[in-house]
C-alpha cells in the first residue's frame, strides 16, 4: 500500500513539473517572437547606418 502511495505521489509530481514546462515552453516561445520582431524593427531602423552611402543616395534620389 505504501508504495503505491509513493508512486502516486511521484507521478503527481512529474505531472506538475510537465505543467510547469509546458509553461515555460508557452514563455519561451512568446518571448522569442518578440524578441524576433524587436531585432526586424531595429534592423530596418538603422540599416541606413550599416550603408551610409546607399542611405545618401536614396536620400539624394540618385
Amino acid at each position: 500500500m505504501k508504495m503505491t502511495t509513493k508512486n502516486d505521489m511521484l507521478t503527481k509530481k512529474i505531472e506538475e513539473l510537465d505543467k510547469k514546462v509546458d509553461k515555460l515552453q508557452l514563455t519561451l516561445d512568446e518571448l522569442s517572437v518578440k524578441l524576433n520582431e524587436h531585432i526586424g524593427f531595429i534592423d530596418k531602423t538603422y540599416e541606413g547606418l550599416r550603408n551610409p552611402i546607399h542611405a545618401a543616395k536614396r536620400f539624394f534620389g540618385r
